[in-house]
């Protein structure tokens, strides 16, 4: 699974929580900078 495959899951299997971009970025193995760049945030 990709890193953006890895966001993706992560938000969608933690929808009723509160997800941080720290949250997310830790979850895929990138920097936060990525995670805001691949979905152009």
């Amino acid at each position: 699974m990709n890193p953006t495959e890895k966001a993706l899951w992560f938000v969608e299997s933690h929808l009723p929580e509160a997800v941080t971009l720290d949250d997310v970025a830790h979850s895929s193995g990138v920097s936060r900078f990525h995670v805001t760049r691949a979905f152009g945030a």
